[in-house]
C-alpha cells in the first residue's frame, strides 16, 4: 500500500524532497499526483503538499514557494521552536500538519542550498561549520531532517493505520582516512633525517628516540595499527571502511608515494578483507588531471573498480567536488560533516542521493554523512577523551533514535601516544563498543 500525495506539479525540487522523506529517512511507499480529482475520490493515505488544503481526510503539508523556484537566492530562514525541535520556512494555517514547510527545510539542508551561496572560507577554501544555519541556531549536532521525518510518520501512522511505515535500521560503520601509513618507515632517508634535527631542535628527545628505534626495526611504527584495528573490529562484529591517500607529494599531500611496494601490500592487504576508498588529494581540487590519476593508482593496487571516496581535509565544495567525483565514477561518498565541528553538516543521519541544485537534477551519486572526526574533537572543539566519549556517545544516540547510520572518522594515527594522542585509543574502544550495539534507545515511531 501507497500513500497518494497531491502536489500542484512536479518540478525536480519537490520529487527529491519527498525522496528524502519517504525513502532516505522513512521506509514509505508513496506515488505523487497533480490529478485533483483522482487525490479527492482515492481510498486510503492521502496527503496534500499545496497551499491550501484539498480536503478534509487527507494530511495537508502547506507548501511555500521555494520548491517551485528556478535558480538560487539569498536566504535568510527565521528558525522557531515547533513541538520541541527547530523549524523554519513558517507556513502557518489552519488544518495543517506542521506550521511550516517540511519539505522545503528538508531540501534546503539535504542540498546544502546554503553552500552554493557566497561564503568567506576558512583557511583550506572550505566552508566553515560556524557559516551554516545549523550551527548559528544551534541544532548542528541534531539529524533534524531524520527527527521530523519520524514526526511524519507519527501522524500519517494515526491517521491511517493500515498505512504500511518502515523505518530504517542503525548500523555503526567506523571509517578510516589513511594519509600517513607509517611515522617513519618506508619513508625517504632525507624525511627521517630532517625529521630528527627538528626534533633535537625542539628538545623532544622522546620522538628521535622512537624514530631510531623503529628505523632500526626495534620497536613497531606508531601509526602502523592496522593489524590493531583489523582485531579489534573482529572482536566488536563490525566492517570497517578505509581511504587511502594516493596524491602526489606536497605541501597538504604528505602521503607515502603510491609506488612504494609496502603501501601497495598494506592497501591490498586491508582491501582483501574490508572495503577501500580513496582519500582525494588536497591538490585534486585545482589540478584536473590528478583524480583520474588517483583512482588509476587505487584501481590497479586493489583490481576493483574505484567506487567510494573521501575528500582529504574534508576539501567540499558544491558542486564542483561531486561533479568530479561522479564523472570518475565514484557511486558514494562519505565527506559530508565539519572539520572543525562535530555533528550532522547536512542534517541528515541516513545516506541520502546528492542533487545537484545548479542544474536541478538528481545524481547518481550517495552521500553518506559522517558525524564526528577525532581531529575535530581534540583540536578544534579542545575536548579531552572523556569529554569526547560523552559527545560521541551523544551524537550516536540520536543516530539510534533516529534509525541513522552512524558513522565515525579517524585516522590511524590517531593512537600514537607520543603524538598528541594520549588516552585517546582507550576512548575509542570505549566509543567502539557503545556503539557497535542497538542500546536501549529504538527508534521513534
Amino acid at each position: 500500500m501507497k500513500i497518494l500525495i497531491y502536489v500542484p506539479s512536479v518540478p525536480p525540487r519537490v520529487k527529491y524532497a519527498f525522496r528524502l522523506l519517504f525513502r532516505s529517512c522513512l521506509k514509505v511507499g508513496y506515488q505523487l499526483t497533480t490529478d485533483e480529482e483522482a487525490y479527492r475520490s482515492a481510498v486510503g493515505a492521502r496527503a496534500a503538499y499545496s497551499p491550501a488544503p484539498l480536503d478534509e481526510e487527507g494530511l495537508w503539508l502547506p507548501a511555500g514557494p521555494l520548491l517551485w523556484e528556478d535558480g538560487l537566492r539569498p536566504q535568510a530562514p527565521d528558525v522557531f521552536r515547533h513541538q520541541g525541535l527547530p523549524a523554519f520556512f513558517r507556513q502557518e494555517a489552519p488544518g495543517a500538519a506542521f506550521p511550516f514547510d517540511l519539505p522545503a527545510l528538508v531540501f534546503f539542508l539535504a542540498s546544502r542550498y546554503e553552500e552554493y551561496l557566497p561564503f568567506a572560507a576558512d583557511s583550506m577554501g572550505r566552508f566553515p561549520a560556524a557559516r551554516s544555519l545549523a550551527y548559528q541556531e544551534g541544532f548542528l549536532e541534531q539529524p533534524l531532517a531524520n527527527q521530523w521525518a519520524l514526526r511524519l510518520a507519527g501522524m500519517l501512522k494515526q491517521r491511517f493505520p493500515e498505512l504500511p511505515i518502515g523505518y530504517p535500521e542503525y548500523r555503526f560503520m567506523p571509517t578510516y582516512d589513511v594519509d600517513l601509513a607509517w611515522a617513519y618507515l618506508h619513508r625517504p632517508f632525507w624525511l627521517n633525517l630532517a625529521g630528527t634535527l627538528r626534533d633535537l631542535a625542539t628538545l623532544r628527545w622522546g620522538l628521535v628516540l622512537e624514530r631510531w628505534a623503529c628505523l632500526l626495526g626495534k620497536r613497531p611504527d606508531p601509526f602502523d595499527t592496522f593489524a590493531y584495528l583489523r582485531q579489534l573490529h573482529r572482536a566488536e562484529g563490525l566492517s570497517a571502511l578505509y581511504f587511502f591517500l594516493l596524491g602526489d607529494y606536497g605541501r597538504y599531500d604528505k602521503n607515502i608515494p603510491a609506488s612504494n611496494p609496502a603501501l601497495r601490500k598494506l592497501v591490498a592487504w586491508v582491501a582483501d578483507t574490508r572495503h577501500v576508498g580513496l582519500h582525494p588529494s588536497y591538490r585534486s581540487n585545482f589540478d584536473e588531471a590528478q583524480l583520474p590519476r588517483e583512482v588509476r593508482r587505487l584501481k590497479k593496487i586493489t583490481g576493483e573498480n574505484v567506487l567510494r571516496s573521501r575528500q582529504h581535509f574534508l576539501m567540499l565544495r558544491f558542486p564542483e567536488t561531486y561533479r568530479r567525483l561522479a564523472a570518475q565514477g565514484i557511486q558514494e561518498d562519505y565527506s559530508m560533516g565539519y572539520a572543525d565541528a562535530a555533528g550532522f553538516r547536512a542534517s541528515m543521519a541516513t545516506p541520502f542521493p546528492w542533487y545537484d541544485l545548479e542544474t536541478e537534477q538528481l545524481q547518481p551519486l550517495t552521500i553518506y554523512p559522517f558525524a564526528a572526526m577525532d581531529v575535530t574533537l581534540q583540536k578544534y572543539m579542545a575536548l579531552e577523551p572523556k569529554q569526547a566519549l560523552g559527545r560521541l556517545q551523544q551524537l550516536c544516540r540520536l543516530c539510534r533514535e533516529t534509525g541513522g547510520l552512524f558513522i565515525t572518522l579517524w585516522h590511524n594515527s590517531s593512537f600514537a601516544e607520543r603524538h598528541g594522542w594520549n588516552g585517546w585509543r582507550e576512548m575509542y574502544e570505549e566509543a567502539v563498543a557503545y556503539a557497535r550495539t542497538s542500546g536501549e534507545g529504538e527508534v521513534m515511531k
